[in-house]
């Protein structure tokens, strides 16, 4: 139920949504993107969002990641599975 409620809110927010899940211990190596909305499901993953600490996203817990905010993470050891929200651009 709890992905649907945040799938939901995502929406609301006009966000497009997605649902997946990550292999333990993969690794996103520094990169940039969109502004995202994440919410950990299940698992941990562990985010850094330009030089600050270590974040441990446990289940139940949501992060922002800014527009264009330089991040990395690294996949716990039991995976992560999550919903990440952004709002899609169109090319023109």
């Amino acid at each position: 139920m709890v992905r649907k409620e945040i799938e939901d809110k995502y929406k609301n927010l006009g966000l497009d949504t997605e649902y997946g899940f990550d292999e333990p211990n993969k690794i996103y190596e520094p990169h940039r993107h969109e502004k995202t909305y994440l919410f950990t499901l299940s698992g941990n993953l562990l985010l850094r969002l330009d030089e600050s600490d270590w974040q441990d996203l446990k289940q139940g817990s949501e992060a922002v990641i800014g527009d264009n905010q330089l991040h990395e993470a690294k996949v716990g050891a039991e995976g992560w599975e999550y919903v990440a929200g952004w709002h899609h651009e169109v090319e023109s």
